[in-house]
């Protein structure tokens, strides 16, 4: 299958430029009379329009840059009908000089991409593709409900952040040039900010920021509804959700429905803090329960989980799975901590029922939690001897938990440090929240999403692996 990547971002200006030399045949390698920005990239369209003659508008899709070689591929002629033509030597402005173009993101939002994934007739990608959408951030996005719910024949979907503008682990803050989603309008409730209902589908390397929402019925950052199968969430960061939104409590990422007992889910390397619950519900940072397929959550950091009380017991739940008997859960290398309850209502891991399997291995859990449900007894004694169970806040050892401060990378001194087992490399499991790859650097794995610089042999140009599915 063809890997098409395409750019989701709001700058729609980004260069204007003029075409000096062009060879090949759509696609064309095209140089210019002056260096395109640095901030042009694979993904991005160039458009250019002949103001001299009928040939209308042209939009080509930026698929690789090599020194001062931008190679474009014709992707509309504007309905025209008059086919592929080179933006060099066809293009003329009113003096009948070679016309300049602009270069600028595929998609100003993320909502607009989806739309395209949902298209029966893309424009930018063929009908059997990898399609990569790469956000880049220019500016916030506010999209505040993005629904995968039909992509049609693409081989895969992915949603990610170019490399340069993903975040460090830590909030980015407003207005930090990082790939942000942190909309102004809540969504309504028991809906997500990213919805997924397609296979094949990945979600790596975003921010989502709840901080404005407060006052709002938002209270899902990720929903997966149930039909999905090879859906990856990983290397996210998703915090600040606090108040009252109403029937239904926080949970952060959710699987809304069964799915069939041979489809998967992946939960790899996400960090989840600042979930609170003010007026009477139940508050979750990962939330599998209703899966009946295989579900792998794996390195995951959930830190700071608030439910309230109102009149009726409700729970702080760091994992909740197994809700479904034919459910396989494999549950490793998470750090559950500081969660907060009335009546001794914290849940660091909670397996609904019995019947269900589940594999658990090197979890951690702090002193907030109750002790049936600590990283050992997970709710069922399952009794994993490997565990860290109640350990203080001092021993887990975050670089900063302060109030805006957020920083839950382990500092060196942390006990879960070199705790961790191997899980190999599915799926990028082995790709820090930094980007450190623990695969290749030989490391002793650390629980939680992070590891530490101490075990790292290298740090310097972690390398991306890009998944095709």
């Amino acid at each position: 299958m063809a890997t098409t990547t395409v750019s989701i971002g709001s700058n729609q200006s980004i260069a204007t430029v003029t075409p000096a030399s062009s060879s090949g045949s759509n696609p064309y390698v095209i140089t210019f009379t002056s260096t395109p920005s640095s901030n042009v990239a694979v993904g991005d369209i160039f458009v250019i329009s002949d103001e001299s003659t009928f040939f209308g508008t042209y939009t080509y899709l930026l698929t690789g840059i090599s020194g001062s070689n931008y190679t474009l591929k014709q992707v509309s002629d504007g309905g025209t009908g008059m086919g592929d033509m080179s933006p060099y030597g066809n293009f003329y402005d009113m003096s009948f000089s070679q016309a300049s173009g602009t270069f600028k993101r595929a998609f100003s939002t993320i909502t607009l991409f989806e739309a395209m994934v949902d298209d029966a007739s893309p424009t930018y990608w063929g009908s059997s593709d990898d399609v990569v959408g790469q956000c880049h951030g220019d500016s916030n996005f506010t999209d505040s409900r993005v629904y995968f719910d039909n992509k049609q024949s693409l081989a895969s979907v992915k949603l990610t952040a170019i490399l340069s503008d993903r975040h460090d682990g830590t909030a980015s803050g407003s207005a930090s040039g990082k790939v942000l989603i942190r909309p102004t309008v809540g969504t309504p409730t028991n809906q997500g900010m990213i919805e997924v209902n397609i296979d094949n589908f990945i979600l790596e390397w975003v921010e989502i920021d709840f901080d404005a929402l407060d006052s709002t019925t938002s209270h899902k950052a990720v929903v997966l509804g149930g039909t999905n199968d090879d859906n990856i969430i990983r290397n996210n960061l998703i915090h600040d959700k606090y108040g009252n939104p109403g029937a239904v409590g926080p949970n952060m990422i959710f699987v809304g429905g069964a799915g069939a007992s041979a489809d998967t889910l992946y939960i790899l390397n996400n960090i989840i803090y600042n979930v609170i619950e003010t007026v009477g519900d139940h508050s979750v940072a990962i939330n599998v329960a209703q899966w009946a397929g295989n579900v792998y959550v794996y390195n995951n950091t959930v830190w700071n989980i608030t439910s309230s009380n109102s009149g009726n017991p409700k729970y702080a739940y760091g994992v909740q799975f197994g809700n479904a008997a034919a459910q396989t859960a494999f549950i490793k290398n998470n750090i559950v901590s500081k969660l907060t309850s009335d009546d001794d209502n914290e849940r660091a891991y909670f397996k609904v029922l019995s019947g269900a399997t589940s594999t658990v291995a090197n979890n951690l859990s702090d002193d907030t939690t109750n002790a049936t449900y600590d990283a050992k007894d997970m709710g069922q004694t399952l009794n994993d001897t490997s565990a860290l169970i109640g350990k203080t806040e001092a021993q887990i050892d975050f670089v900063s938990v302060g109030v805006g401060t957020e920083d839950l990378h382990l500092d060196t001194s942390s006990v879960c440090r070199e705790a961790g087992v191997d899980l190999g490399t599915t799926n990028e499991v082995n790709i820090d929240i930094d980007g450190f790859d623990r695969d290749s650097n030989g490391v002793v794995w650390d629980i939680g999403a992070d590891q530490t610089a101490n075990d790292a042999s290298s740090t310097a140009n972690p390398a991306f692996l890009l998944m095709v599915i």
